[in-house]
């Protein structure tokens, strides 16, 4: 088998993971990223700006469909509008652009599944027909990837609390031209949510994530399309008529929060290290890429080495996680008349509008402490805990 050598072999085209080989090909490391065979798992298409700093790339240019914001949806129908620019995005056209960037900048793209051992000199990743001999791997396999778990990483320190997702792409006559992403919370989708993202013209996403109940969670995408044909029976003509396109499936470590994220000679990024997300798991991978770089420039791609990957990423967005983390599960310990109690008490207020992370936070935090003084004080501890 033939025998090539790289730097950094990136295992798996995520977008943390195509990310990870733009930042270290550019930083001018001989960098190789496998592309696994495109596989039953559907990308995640929807952002809002907020979440897109420091990215590098102008999302805008990938849009389908803009969006002004989003609707979050009680049991009982109340709903709450936040308005914030976002897009739903052409991923593949997205995808391609980044993996041409990878090109440019000299890396070099190998398609196949990919394996990988350790050697005496680093790594020996076997992939497209060739052994790859490299000092650093990078796992960016995803929430199944089993490198870094075979190697004894924890890569999420709440593993149990993967949610489990299935989506389903559906077509109706205008179905995709509204302009707000709907949030659906509740016992429809234990632990999490269901969603609407419209993508343009006639197509749109239906799709649930589902935490504590298992991987088959299609029972709970079923109801859901039932329920939303129910409550959009107003706005269109034969609703009922919904054709469903296409369902796929796959795992989204939301609430997971990311455990240990390096070893000697690897590193974790994207899903496989519970780094949830469109945008914030591309810049996870641009961190990733850097800090592997800067290793392999330096001679040492010890597990100290390697360090300044969770540091930075801790800095910059380990808050956002465990806040995001405490908010669900909050709402996952709430029943459904309390959460329509304080979608009706919240109605009006601007939760979100402006401003930093934490000032946003602090103000959601406080217009929850008013309308309910219990939810307040779950939140609070919720995040104590983690």
């Amino acid at each position: 088998m033939p025998i090539s050598e790289a730097d950094i072999t990136v295992i798996g085209a995520s977008l943390a993971g195509i990310m990870a080989a733009i930042s270290a090909a550019k930083a001018g490391v001989d960098t190789v990223l496998v592309e696994r065979r495109p596989g039953k798992d559907r990308p995640a298409n929807t952002v809002f700006l907020g979440m897109a700093r420091g990215l590098e790339i102008d999302l805008a240019g990938f849009a389908r469909h803009r969006l002004r914001g989003m609707r979050i949806i009680s049991p009982a129908g109340h709903a709450l509008e936040v308005l914030t620019e976002g897009y739903f995005l052409d991923r593949e056209s997205l995808d391609r652009h980044l993996l041409d960037r990878a090109l440019d900048l000299g890396a070099e793209v190998v398609e196949g599944e990919a394996s990988a051992a350790r050697s005496n000199d680093g790594w020996t990743v076997r992939a497209g027909g060739r052994n790859i001999e490299s000092r650093i791997v990078i796992d960016a396999g995803g929430v199944d990837s089993a490198i870094a778990i075979r190697e004894g990483l924890k890569t999420m320190l709440h593993p149990e609390d993967v949610a489990w997702a299935m989506d389903a792409l559906v077509e109706h006559p205008g179905i995709g031209e509204e302009d707000l992403f709907e949030y659906w919370v509740g016992s429809l989708a234990p632990g999490w949510k269901a969603t609407f993202s419209p993508g343009g013209g006639n197509l749109a996403t239906l799709g649930v994530f589902v935490r504590g109940r298992g991987r088959d969670v299609r029972p709970y995408l079923d109801r859901f399309v039932e329920i939303f044909k129910r409550h959009k029976a107003f706005r269109y003509d034969r609703i009922r008529d919904l054709r469903i396109l296409d369902i796929r499936s796959g795992g989204d470590p939301i609430a997971a929060l990311p455990g240990q994220m390096v070893a000697d000679g690897l590193m974790v990024t994207g899903g496989a290290a519970a780094q949830s997300g469109l945008a914030y798991s591309m810049r996870a991978g641009l961190i990733c890429g850097n800090v592997a770089a800067s290793a392999v420039r330096s001679g040492d791609t010890s597990k100290e080495a390697l360090l300044p990957y969770p540091r930075l990423w801790h800095k910059e967005l380990g808050m956002e996680y465990r806040l995001g983390r405490a908010a669900l599960q909050t709402l996952s310990q709430m029943s459904d008349q309390e959460i329509d109690r304080m979608a009706m008490a919240l109605g009006g207020k601007d939760l979100l509008a402006g401003g930093s992370l934490y000032g946003r936070t602090f103000r959601a935090g406080l217009s929850v402490a008013l309308a309910n003084p219990g939810a307040a004080a779950r939140l609070i501890g919720n995040l104590l805990r983690d």
